[in-house]
């Protein structure tokens, strides 16, 4: 006959792998920046360059929902290697700009971000980053993480 208390720890690892699962699973909430003034160009919208530290904020952002406590920077970080904008619209002080990012590809080394940039629902930019993974203790890149594609599959599946 099977002990209760081993029964019990089994149900509640159970119950726990699946939280884990489920919280992966869980759509990444889009990163809203603060349009501030010094942002805006003289033309009076968002200067292009403005862009690049929006979309770092955002990758940042949506990379503690997805990759959380897979990620130590300090041992294996990453280093853009690329990044690539697509404007369709200007995004002037006071918009309520949102950033939704997703995952693309995924190499041995790399890995590239999506971004959709929106005003409340019309669509403002699309870009891409390509990041590579570098370990910081060696000075070389390295292969990403398997901890960081299984949080990247939990969240495009």
């Amino acid at each position: 006959m099977p002990d209760t208390n081993d029964h019990a720890a089994a149900s509640s690892a159970a119950a726990n792998t699946d939280q884990v699962a489920a919280s992966y699973a869980a759509a990444p909430k889009p990163y809203r920046p603060e349009i501030r003034f010094v942002d805006i160009d003289a033309y009076g919208i968002v200067h292009n360059a403005t862009y690049l530290v929006y979309l770092e904020q955002a990758r940042i952002h949506w990379w503690r929902q997805v990759v959380r406590e897979a990620w130590d920077w300090t041992q294996i970080g990453v280093l853009v290697a690329h990044h690539d904008i697509d404007y369709a619209a200007p995004v002037r002080l006071g918009d309520a700009l949102e950033i939704a990012c997703s995952v693309g590809e995924v190499g041995d080394k790399s890995i590239e971000v999506k971004y959709a940039l929106s005003c409340e629902g019309k669509p403002i930019a699309r870009a891409k980053t390509v990041l590579v993974c570098f370990d910081h203790a060696k000075k070389v890149t390295t292969s990403v993480p398997q901890a960081w594609r299984d949080a990247f599959a939990a969240v495009t599946s």
